[in-house]
């Protein structure tokens, strides 16, 4: 692939459209903004122009910034790539982040229009009078349905939706000018996850974000093709912005999932029976029964991937148990927004047993990583310290900070060493690290690994003068045995620690499914709850 991306966001998918049109571009839930079918990529570049000449109608144009809260769906790749194609640059937020949150990340920004769908403007509708002095004006998006009921229903589907009294519509078309933003210039705003505080916004560039599309081509030639790529992500993420430039130019053909459900995933998979599946860990891990399930789901799919996050050795257990593919892998990925791809794995189907998720592999094309100590110098191979990435994909700078240097090597905020074999192990994030232990990960691992009836455990320091507690999610229907997690935590470096019980959905998260560890440690320190369970005299 040339170091030239072959168009902006703006004009590839026209590009592409004209290539390849035919190739698969599916969704399980409509596209309700757009309000037509997108079946294939000349689908999406219609909704791509639908896009620009319904913001060119409302007014906005080349160096407008556009703030977009939408429910999370492929969809919103289209409008992106439909604001840079008349120059105005998109700004990404999860509908899952706090409200007062999407407000502080709006506040950043000068006089922005706001976009929102039905779910954003349900999400926001406290804050409306807020984000009225905060932005230039207020657009409604959606056409024809509400995309807060359930996919499985087709009346759903169609049924009409409440347009905000403090939102303008967008349901006027008038022919845009195209006027696409440069290779160098901002090209797309993101989020990150806000797993330590509220999330920073982070730019990308169309050269950088082809950065990120060179490593993931380059990782596809090493791991080897595929066909059908089935993806439940965070669709604002930097990731999804370089997955969909990435399918375009190669002509993969893509089935992007909303509903994460087990049910309907299930069905999903054994309709499409795609080759590749790619979520959040902590998707994954709800999907264990899926793949367990007697109709085999799974059994089709050939490679696993995941970022953004650790995943539990006991969830690629389950994933490589349902698969009928001999050749089956899991490819573990690490990087964050600001970076792209650092490091990647792949476990093979005989690996899975006793694989280790701290281990997260090598050094992709175009990255470097070092582990430094605290005078920031480089330490020896085995020693642990903090890791430090150089790439070809670095974003281009933070909303309201200085631009990042390529030159410099970026800290990724986490401890870690480097293996004999050149690998990179993960330790911990390092506002999370406690002394005393190696890996808090490696602690939830463990007790995970012996547990099946958890569906997540979530090990935080200094809760209610105690160095270490644990947060014990159990699966829908399980019941928790006391005394088994005491001493599945016994076996552990940590030993027994007082264990708070909690459902999963209780749990703060990211837009990435990421557990907002110290949102959650702050919670539990303010309500002043004993745990459920103390450690045993």
């Amino acid at each position: 692939m040339s170091d030239t991306p072959a168009g902006t966001l703006g004009d590839l998918p026209d590009l592409a459209a004209d290539k390849h049109g035919q190739t698969a571009f599916l969704c399980d839930q409509p596209w309700l903004g757009y309000g037509g079918p997108v079946l294939d990529v000349a689908g999406f570049a219609r909704a791509v122009h639908d896009y620009a000449d319904r913001f060119w109608a409302a007014g906005i144009r080349a160096g407008d910034t556009v703030v977009v809260v939408q429910r999370n769906h492929i969809e919103v790749q289209a409008l992106a790539c439909g604001l840079n194609r008349i120059g105005a640059l998109p700004v990404l937020l999860s509908v899952g982040i706090e409200p007062e949150e999407i407000v502080e990340c709006a506040g950043r920004l000068a006089q922005p229009y706001l976009a929102v769908d039905a779910a954003g403007a349900a999400r926001l509708a406290g804050q409306s009078e807020a984000l009225q002095g905060l932005t230039k004006r207020i657009l409604f998006l959606t056409e024809g349905g509400d995309p807060a009921a359930p996919a499985t229903s087709a009346a759903a589907a169609t049924a009409p939706a409440a347009e905000p009294a403090w939102a303008a519509p967008t349901g006027d078309r008038q022919a845009h000018r195209p006027s696409p933003r440069g290779e160098e210039d901002w090209a797309v705003v993101t989020h990150t996850s806000g797993t330590t505080s509220v999330p920073k916004l982070a730019a990308h560039s169309t050269r950088s974000l082809y950065g990120v599309v060179r490593s993931q081509i380059a990782a596809s030639r090493a791991f080897g093709q595929v066909g059908l790529s089935a993806k439940h992500l965070s669709f604002v993420h930097a990731r999804t912005c370089s997955i969909v430039l990435a399918f375009l130019e190669v002509a993969m053909p893509i089935l992007a999932i909303g509903d994460a459900r087990p049910e309907p995933v299930r069905k999903l998979m054994l309709e499409h029976r795609p080759d590749s599946l790619e979520t959040h860990p902590n998707v994954y891990i709800r999907w264990e029964p899926v793949a367990a399930h007697p109709s085999r789901p799974f059994s089709s799919v050939t490679r696993y991937v995941s970022t953004f996050d650790a995943i539990h050795p006991r969830t690629v257990k389950a994933l490589m148990a349902g698969s009928d593919q001999p050749g089956a892998t899991y490819i573990q990925a690490y990087g964050q927004t600001e970076t792209g791809g650092v490091t990647a794995r792949l476990v093979t189907r005989k690996e899975a047993p006793d694989y280790r998720p701290r281990d997260v592999g090598f050094p992709i094309e175009g990255a470097s990583v070092r582990v430094v100590g605290q005078d920031g110098e480089p330490v020896a191979a085995g020693q642990a310290g903090a890791i430090e990435s150089k790439t070809i994909g670095r974003f281009r700078g933070y909303i309201g900070a200085e631009s990042p240097v390529d030159e410099q090597w970026w800290p990724m905020g986490d401890i870690g060493r480097i293996n004999p074999d050149g690998s990179l192990e993960l330790l911990d994030r390092l506002v999370d690290h406690a002394e005393g232990t190696d890996s808090f990960l490696e602690v939830e691992d463990t007790v995970l690994d012996r547990l099946p009836e958890l569906i997540e455990l979530v090990m935080l320091k200094s809760v209610g003068g105690h160095d270490a507690v644990a947060v014990a999610c159990p699966r829908d229907g399980e019941a928790l045995d006391p005394d088994r997690l005491l001493d599945a935590l016994r076996q552990t470096s940590l030993g027994e620690v007082p264990v708070y019980v909690m459902d999963f959905d209780d749990l703060p998260l990211t837009g990435s499914y990421k557990v907002r560890r110290l949102l959650l440690r702050s919670r539990l320190v303010a309500s002043g709850a004993a745990p459920t369970v103390g450690v045993r005299a």
